[in-house]
Parts: structure tokens; sequence; C-alpha cells
């Protein structure tokens, strides 16, 4: 879309310099989406950048929820070409949140765009998670609010035989990672590869950071994680030292 933040969806995950967000090739091991024929869980998954990488790299199907209703139009029409000469390939689109706890329904805040002549299309959230506060009662400065329909993380979006999931919701993934369920190996069924966005501009506290890569390494994932950042802190008072997320 002109004039939106679509381009920097794009790049993050099309870096051309730097290459994808959610590839990591370092010393200990490889993780990549290429050659494992993975079947894939997108969520967050906005205009689709995403599920189309990841079929470009052999994916045999993802599964994709998007729950704003502007970026889930875009979504269907920029997987739809894929599924048509993709093979055995296959995509699933849902139109809906993820998040801990049970399905039903929850507001969605529009994310307030960058200036005015930019449009934000990536940072919509659930209420609870959003960064952005009402200005004033102002009717213009008001944020934009309405209702999405919520889909559990475990027991819900998460099926068996998905083995690989991009996990970027705004917010919602802290509630999925902090839980009782996350340090369970078997919540996580046939997962062999978890690569998620952790939103310190929702949660600042380094500690619970940990916390959360905590409860995966109890569920037997092997972590590693990059970005600028005091990592090693563990104690209670550390908070995050940036304005936004690197």
């Amino acid at each position: 879309r002109k004039d939106s933040t679509d381009a920097l969806v794009i790049k993050e995950i099309l870096d051309p310099e730097h290459g994808s967000a959610y590839d990591y090739h370092g010393d200990e091991f490889d993780f990549s989406l290429e050659g494992h024929g993975h079947v894939v869980l997108d969520i967050g998954a906005h205009i689709g950048v995403f599920t189309r990488y990841a079929l470009s790299k052999g994916a045999r199907h993802v599964t994709a929820y998007e729950p704003e209703p502007s970026n889930a139009a875009i979504l269907r029409r920029n997987a739809t070409p894929r599924i048509k000469n993709s093979g055995d390939r296959s995509v699933e689109i849902h139109e809906s949140a993820v998040a801990q706890g049970n399905a039903g329904m929850k507001k969605l805040v529009r994310a307030r765009n960058r200036n005015e002549r930019t449009h934000n299309t990536w940072r919509h959230s659930l209420e609870k998670y959003s960064q952005y506060e009402d200005k004033s009662t102002n009717q213009e400065q008001l944020l934009t609010r309405y209702d999405v329909s919520t889909t559990p993380f475990f027991g819900g979006a998460l099926r068996p035989g998905m083995s690989y999931v991009k996990m970027d919701s705004e917010g919602a993934e802290l509630d999925i990672l902090l839980s009782t369920e996350a340090s369970n190996p078997d919540s996580w069924l046939d997962v062999t590869h978890l690569v998620f966005e952790w939103s310190f501009t929702k949660e600042r506290r380094v500690n619970i950071f940990h916390e959360a890569i905590k409860n995966l390494k109890d569920a037997g994932f092997r972590v590693t994680y990059e970005g600028q950042g005091a990592w090693w802190d563990t104690e209670t008072n550390i908070l995050w030292p940036y304005h936004n997320d690197h």
C-alpha cells in the first residue's frame, strides 16, 4: 500500500543485505525454513510476506492468522496465487487474533499513524497489549477500536503436525510464552522450530523475558536470541533501556 508501513514488513523478512529476520545461522545450530518441508503456523501474518516466504523455502502448508480486516484481505490476495502454483503446498487463512486463554471476542486497537503521510499498518494489537493511548476526549484524537475474534494458541491455533511456529502478535506472545503450558513439552505437540518477537515496549522488565526463555528451555527448546540489549541481566530491577524493540 502506498504511503504505508507495508514496506518495512517486507524489508524485515526479505532484507537483501541482512537476510530474513526469521532465519538464524550461528555457530551452535542453523535455524532455517529451507529444506525441512515444514508445516508452518504464522501468527500475526499481516499481508502475507512471511507466508509467501515460507512457501518459497519449501513449506508444505501454512496456516496464517491475521485479525485486522484490511491486512487479512491483502493476505488472501497475496497467498492465493502461491496456492495455484505450489503443487502440493497450501495455505489456510483465519481472520482472527491468537492469544492466551479461551476463544471469544476482544477489542483490537488500530495503531496510530506515524505521521500525516505514513499509514501505520503493522502495530495493531489487542487492547490489553496496545502501546497507544487516547490523546484526549476529542473524537479525532481517539484510537479506533473494534471487536475481533480470538483463538487460543494452545489447544486452538496450534495443531498436531505443525512443526514451525512464527509468532509476531504485538504483545500477545508475552502471555502465551509465560503460561504454564509453554513450559510443558507436550503442549508444543510436533513443533521443532519456534521464532518470535518479544515486545519489550509492552514488558520492559528483562527478567520477565528470561522467565519466558526458561519456559522454552524446560519444554526442550534450544534458545538463541539476537538484537541490541542487556540480555545477560536477570535482576528484577533491570529495565529494557530503549524506547522501541530491537
